[in-house]
Order: structure tokens, then sequence, then C-alpha cells
């Protein structure tokens, strides 16, 4: 009797111990399959300007979970503001460990509100040092891609020859201004580095920038974001042959359609061809959940393995310079490096000190 409680009691102590191992290695099996992920926050049309824009995902994403053995989660957002917006909401328990789409105007905003963790990749000498410096030299984010601010127009609408030599001021004439669409730049990236670009013309000439914009708000349609603006420039029903957007839309329509009739003009002052650069970075979620691969998908994504789809799919320059360019581009794409850039004449200082007024300024101007 006394023999068969004591089997009973060690038996027991066995099972518990044996269950306690169990959850022990449960827990730990559980811990490394929950950390093995990874959380990008990004804009919802990253990489989905392409041919098969699922096999173009699924070549980057599928291409680092293939790597290194992980699963990637991608949250979406409308825009690259929004998507910051959710990182500044979720900035005492982050959930993203990486952000795609800070271009050099938002990057004051997320430095500011301390979302972010400066990270220097292994491949950061890959990417031109002019480009790092004109988005964050404190490497809290990294370009992935570039692209000039452009006015395109349908030919077939508008006169070539109107457009050409182009200033901001003849933007004023109502038989321009009256076939233009605009971005909001309080909400859309695109309007806002427009807006900049506008406002580095005019200090480049000594003007009162707000001038501008009193003048043509009554002609100009502004739309609340790109895709709305474009969407109205292709309506031909709504006569507004001329819109804001990029500098590769050309090649963007030929690459696709065959067609030549879609053109992108920029400003001219003192004989000059004038442009404003968008470079749009990716970075490391400071408190990220999986710093590790986060670090690794960031160098991933500058490579030329990711970065050969921007052209044909995001439809901007890539950053990495060892990444080739489609002859699409060297034949109807706007060159960022043979143009004057405004950027150079609007430091980023001056963009992080006074941004805030600046936008500001536009609502009570165009909103008053």
């Amino acid at each position: 009797m006394k023999w068969t409680a004591r089997f009973i009691l060690t038996l027991t102590i066995v099972v518990i111990v044996i269950l306690l191992i169990s959850y022990g290695v449960y827990q730990s099996m559980f811990k490394k399959v929950a950390e093995n992920k990874i959380v990008i926050y990004t804009y919802e049309s990253l990489l989905k300007w392409g041919t098969d824009p699922n096999a173009t995902l699924q070549a980057v994403y599928g291409g680092f979970e293939e790597k290194y053995g992980c699963k990637v989660e991608i949250r979406e957002f409308d825009d690259a503001r929004t998507a910051l917006l959710a990182l500044m909401q979720e900035k005492d328990s982050p959930k993203a460990d990486v952000i795609i789409g800070i271009d050099n105007i938002l990057i004051h905003e997320a430095i500011n509100a301390d979302v972010l963790e400066p990270f220097i990749p292994p491949n950061v000498n890959d990417i031109p040092e002019w480009l790092i410096n004109s988005l964050d030299p404190t490497h809290y984010v990294i370009p992935y891609d570039y692209g000039l601010i452009a006015f395109v127009y349908d030919s077939k609408r508008f006169s070539q020859e109107k457009m050409a030599g182009l200033t901001f001021e003849d933007l004023l004439n109502p038989e321009i201004a009256s076939k233009l669409v605009l971005e909001d730049p309080t909400i859309s990236s695109t309007g806002i580095n427009f807006l900049l670009w506008q406002i580095a013309a005019y200090k480049m000439q000594g003007k009162d920038w707000t001038t501008w914009w009193a003048s043509i708000k009554e002609s100009a349609l502004i739309a609340g974001s790109w895709g709305d603006a474009y969407d109205i420039f292709l309506d031909e029903a709504q006569k507004r042959p001329i819109v804001v957007s990029y500098g590769t839309d050309p090649a963007y329509s030929y690459h696709f359609y065959q067609e030549t009739r879609y053109k992108a003009a920029l400003v001219e002052y003192g004989g000059k061809e004038w442009a404003w650069l968008q470079i749009e970075g990716i970075g490391l979620v400071k408190g990220a959940p999986h710093k590790g691969l986060a670090k690794k998908f960031i160098e991933y994504f500058l490579s030329p393995e990711v970065q050969k789809y921007i052209p044909l799919n995001n439809w901007m320059y890539p950053a990495n310079s060892k990444t080739d360019l489609p002859d699409v581009y060297k034949k109807y794409a706007i060159n960022p490096l043979k143009v004057n850039l405004m950027n150079e004449i609007l430091t980023q200082q001056e963009i992080k000190e006074n941004l805030k007024s600046w936008l500001n300024a536009w609502r009570e101007i165009v909103g008053g």
C-alpha cells in the first residue's frame, strides 16, 4: 500500500514535470513563431502600377519570406501620411516594424513625432549620397525611389506650344488656369510637393507665394488626392487637360498604351528648366517588435533584387545606383539629373521651420 502511494506520488510528480517542460517548450516555440514575422505599413498603391501587381507583390514580399523563412504582414493606408499618423497613434505600443513611403516633406513630421529610429543598412553606399542628404542625412529613412513633380497634359486637347517655356505666372492666364487640376496639399503628398515647388519658384524671384494661389483658386480645380485629380484629367467631359502629376507619366502611357499624347512639362526661368523632386524613403519604426527582421527587410528593399521592380511598377526612379533603367524611361521620362532642382532653393531646414504655417496660410487663402 505504501509502495503504491509512493509510486502514484512519484508518477504524479513526473507527469507534472513533463507538463511543465512541455508548456515551456510550447511557449518557446510559440514565441519563436510569433517573432518570425515582420509588419509593414505603407500606402495602398505601392508597386501596383505594373502589368501584374499581384505577381510583383508576391515577388517582393514573398521573396523576403522565402529568403528568411518568415511571414510578411502588410497594412495598407490611403497614403503615406495616413500610415504615419497610425504610427503616431501607436507610439507607446508599436505594432509596425517598417514604414514605406515617408517622403522629403513627411520626414519632418515623422522625426518630430519620434516614431522612427535611425538605421544605416549595409548597402547604403549603393544609394547616391546626394539623394540621401536630400531626403534625410540623419538616416531615419533611406531613399528607395524618386521622381519629378510635373505638369502632365493631353497634347490632343491642349497646345504643346503653349506648354513650352511655361512659368507659374503663365498658369494664371485664364485660358490655362481653367484647364488645370491641382491637388490639396493638406491631404495629398503630390499636392504638398507641388506647393513647395511653387513656393520655391516665388522665393527665387523674391515674390510673395500666396498671391499665386489667391489668383488661381477661382479658375483651377483642386482635387482631394492625386487619384481624384487624374480621374478628372482623363475624363474629357471635365475639360481639364492639365494635371499636376509626375515626370514619368509619359513613359507610363507609352509603355502600356503606345500612346504619346500625354506629355510632361516643367517651369522655365532664366532660360533653364526648374523642377521639384519628390523622394520616398523606407524607415525603421522606433520600438519595432521584430527589429532584426525589420533591418534585414530595409536592406532587402534597397537591393537590386527589389529595386528592379520600381521603374515599371511604381513609376519612379530606383534609388539604388546599380539598377538599370528600362528604355522607355530613357525616351519618355524627364530625368531628374538633367534639370535644375528647386529643392536646392527651398532648404530642408526652411521646410521644417515653415511647413505648418505655409499649410495654414494655404487653407486661409483657398478655403477662405
